[in-house]
C-alpha cells in the first residue's frame, strides 16, 4: 500500500492533478507579484502618468498630422516632462520584480524539471479541442496532439493559466495598471 505523500506525488505528475498543481502555483505566484506590486508601487501615480503619456501621445499625432507650427512646439516642449515620467514608470513596475524574480525562476525551474521525463516534456494537461490542426507549428513547441484533443507541456500551459487568469486577478486586488 503507498503512502499519503507517493499518491500526492503520483496524482500531480499526470492530468488533471499536474494541471492543478500548475493553476494552484500560477495562481500564488501573481498573488504574490500583486501584493509586491500594491507594496512597492505607487499604482494611482502610475496610472495617472500612462494617461498624461497617452495624451501627450494623441497630441503628438494630432501636431504631426495637422503639421501645425504651434501645437509642434508645445508638444516638443512637453517631450522632456513626458521621457522623465517614462522613466518613473519604468522603475516603479521594475521595483516589485527586483525582489521577487530569483525565487519566481526557482519555482519554474523546479516545476518544468519536475515534469520532464529525461530531458522529454510530459503534457500536463489536455484541451479538448485539437490546436495542431488550425496551428500545426504549436505540436511539439508547447504540446503534443493526444487522444481527445491537445495535451499541453508545462511551460504551455503555465503561460495559458499565467496569461488568462493574470489579467483577471489584476482587476480583483486593483493593481491592474492600465490608463481608464
Amino acid at each position: 500500500m503507498q503512502g499519503i505523500p507517493e499518491l500526492l506525488m503520483s496524482w500531480i505528475a499526470q492530468p488533471p492533478g499536474s494541471a492543478i498543481l500548475i493553476l494552484l502555483v500560477s495562481v500564488g505566484v501573481t498573488l504574490v507579484s500583486n501584493l509586491a506590486t500594491k507594496r512597492f508601487s505607487d499604482v494611482r501615480m502610475i496610472r495617472r502618468y500612462q494617461t498624461e503619456v497617452k495624451q501627450y501621445q494623441e497630441m503628438l499625432k494630432k501636431a504631426e498630422k495637422s503639421q501645425n507650427e504651434k501645437a509642434l512646439r508645445k508638444v516638443k516642449r512637453r517631450k522632456a516632462y513626458i521621457d522623465r515620467i517614462q522613466r518613473e514608470m519604468m522603475t516603479a513596475r521594475c521595483k516589485p520584480t527586483l525582489f521577487f524574480i530569483i525565487p519566481f525562476m526557482l519555482i519554474f525551474y523546479s516545476l518544468s524539471g519536475f515534469f520532464t521525463d529525461s530531458g522529454v516534456p510530459r503534457i500536463v494537461a489536455v484541451i479538448p479541442f485539437s490546436v495542431d490542426k488550425l496551428l500545426p507549428f504549436l505540436d511539439g513547441f508547447i504540446g503534443a496532439s493526444v487522444d481527445g484533443g491537445f495535451g499541453l507541456y508545462f511551460f504551455g500551459f503555465y503561460a495559458l493559466v499565467g496569461l488568462g487568469l493574470g489579467q483577471i486577478i489584476q482587476r480583483i486586488q486593483g493593481v491592474n495598471i492600465s490608463p481608464t
